[in-house]
């Protein structure tokens, strides 16, 4: 399992990213839903992670970028300590976000998903179109950085643009 962390910012700037972000997780929870218990958790792909596992990584990333538009600690929301500069492992970083959290059930999984993804349109909402534009580095502390993509690119890479990423993941785990 991957996170590019970013894609691009929809052609149409920050308009088009609010109405993909509006419909992206309705378009993905459509095939989710049809899902049974087993197809959910009992089967696995090569890396051990069942369709539960994907809902939390998905959660999880989505929480991590509602608290940097917040500007807060998106790897403290994570559950997981700031990788730092350079490369990022996000297999590590995945397996630290799905270590404790393989307990819980399918149906608390996609809920998670369904709070973060809120969370993340409420912060959506709270900004500007202007804001949308500004790096990554001007949300994070000293919050002066004009350093990385448009923060809307790591908002599509975390949301609509990650749920669609994990669609082939997925049904490949359940045979389709």
């Amino acid at each position: 399992m991957s996170n590019s962390d970013t894609e691009e910012l929809p052609p149409g700037g920050p308009a088009e990213m609010r109405q993909r972000l509006a419909v992206g997780l309705d378009k993905f929870l459509a095939e989710i839903d049809r899902l049974d218990e087993h197809q959910l958790t009992e089967l696995r792909d090569a890396a051990g992670w069942n369709v539960r596992d994907h809902l939390l990584h998905l959660a999880a990333w989505a929480d991590g970028i509602a608290a940097l538009l917040r500007r807060e600690d998106r790897w403290a929301t994570m559950g997981i300590a700031d990788p730092g500069p350079g490369e990022i492992d996000y297999d590590a970083i995945n397996e630290q976000i799905i270590a404790p959290l393989r307990h819980l059930s399918a149906a608390e999984a996609r809920a998670r998903l369904v709070a973060a993804d809120a969370r993340v349109r409420e912060a959506v909402a709270a900004l500007s179109d202007e804001e949308l534009e500004l790096p990554y580095g001007r949300y994070v502390p000293p919050f002066t950085s004009n350093e990385g993509y448009p923060v809307g690119a790591y908002i599509a890479g975390n949301t609509f643009g990650h749920y669609q990423e994990h669609l082939p993941w997925i049904r490949q785990i359940v045979g389709e």
